[in-house]
């Protein structure tokens, strides 16, 4: 479908992979290629979606860093235990919209994971996750440009420090059937994929989950980039709001509607978005949501 570029599998600061991410979305709009990334961060980072006030912060210290992101939805947080995917594309019919976008990337994240010998994958395109046995293990979301558009995701590697997570961003809870279901259980619940390779390949889980992806989606054919100083070349605007705790806190300056036609569920300058639970699980059914977080059997 496309020719693309892989612009690799590193290890970047979170408002660097921010930054990064503008630069993937805008890169299909002046060549005529497809772009894929994954991506890690060296320490814990809260990852704000677009449109989300900044109330879903217990606490902000020196152990994490906040950012925010270019696509809708709430908070998530990044760290060594997530594989981070980022797939961008050219507006050039290839896709119709968004949604036969997501359901596309989707099924290659999921048809790799079988590729690993994991089982019991199933791809929810209405919750926009990808679980195994009936509980998240990635999640993803996308942005609509004029131009071009990007999906990009995150996977559940090696399970979270609960007690950190919960210190430091506020979980949600439902009421279902007279009993209360939390968001703390259920991200306690992930089947983190480590989990499901042997102890050799655990070691270079990161590696090879991403090998996996990237296989699916290029077929093996593409071009290897790297970000050197050519290829970052007038992305200065971008890293400079990358930057700023003006866009991390206020979303200052939003997109425009000649950049973006749309960001799902989201408005491009709209109230930011207060008492949001946690993004994996904000499209989720509550008979989906009730099995996630009750406990394992």
């Amino acid at each position: 479908m496309f020719d693309y570029e892989y612009w690799g599998n590193e290890v970047l600061p979170a408002k660097t992979n921010m930054m990064l991410e503008e630069f993937m979305l805008r890169r299909p709009s002046l060549y005529p290629v497809a772009c894929a990334r994954f991506f890690t961060v060296p320490r814990d980072a809260v990852v704000l979606g677009y449109a989300q006030d900044t109330d879903a912060l217990k606490k902000r210290d020196a152990s994490f860093d906040v950012v925010r992101r270019l696509t809708g939805g709430s908070h998530v947080q990044l760290g060594q235990n997530i594989l981070a995917y980022s797939f961008s594309v050219p507006r050039d019919g290839s896709f119709k919209n968004y949604e036969g976008m997501r359901a596309y990337y989707a099924q290659h994240v999921a048809d790799a994971f079988e590729d690993l010998g994991i089982e019991n994958i199933t791809v929810d395109n209405k919750a926009s996750t990808i679980n195994v046995d009936g509980r998240v293990v990635a999640s993803h979301a996308a942005i609509w440009g004029v131009e071009s558009a990007l999906l990009h995701g995150l996977i559940i590697v090696s399970p979270y420090d609960m007690e950190k997570l919960s210190g430091r961003v506020f979980l949600g809870q439902r009421k279902i059937g007279g009993k209360c279901y939390t968001e703390q259980a259920a991200i306690k619940n992930m089947p983190a994929l480590s989990k499901f390779l042997d102890e050799r390949k655990r070691k270079i889980a990161n590696d090879l989950i991403a090998n996996a992806i990237l296989a699916r989606v290029t077929k093996g054919k593409y071009r290897k980039m790297g970000f050197d100083k050519k290829a970052l070349e007038g992305c200065q605007t971008i890293e400079k709001k990358h930057a700023s705790e003006r866009w991390v806190a206020e979303r200052r300056p939003p997109f425009e509607e000649d950049q973006i036609e749309e960001i799902p569920g989201e408005q491009l300058d709209g109230k930011l978005k207060k008492n949001m639970g946690y993004c994996m699980y904000l499209q989720v059914k509550d008979k989906h949501f009730k099995k996630m977080s009750e406990p394992k059997e």
